[in-house]
């Protein structure tokens, strides 16, 4: 009993393998940069909202402070003397290093 030969052409099948390669370079030259400047710029936004985030916490805080200062006129003058260091007057100011 002969053999059966296939009826696969050789020719075509190895044609359709480099286009299949040609077009996955072509994808991969124009797709893979762009995938990653994107992949960065994700990064860089998360960055700049987690900042954002911190930053409206300490809005959020001085402006508390703010209101709580103007209410109150024994918190505006410990503020004054601890973080600015004014003295009344005929005050004696003492600064002693560690």
């Amino acid at each position: 009993m002969p053999a059966k030969r296939s009826n696969i052409n050789y020719l075509r099948v190895l044609q359709f393998i480099f286009a299949a390669v040609v077009l996955f370079a072509l994808v991969m030259v124009f797709y893979f940069p762009n995938y990653t400047k994107l992949k960065k710029l994700r990064q860089a936004n998360q960055s700049v909202v987690s900042k954002a985030k911190i930053v409206g916490g300490e809005i959020k805080d001085l402006r508390y402070k703010y209101r709580k200062i103007g209410k109150d006129p024994y918190l505006y003058e410990k503020i004054a003397r601890d973080e600015l260091g004014v003295a009344k007057d005929n005050e004696i100011v003492v600064d002693i290093k560690e």
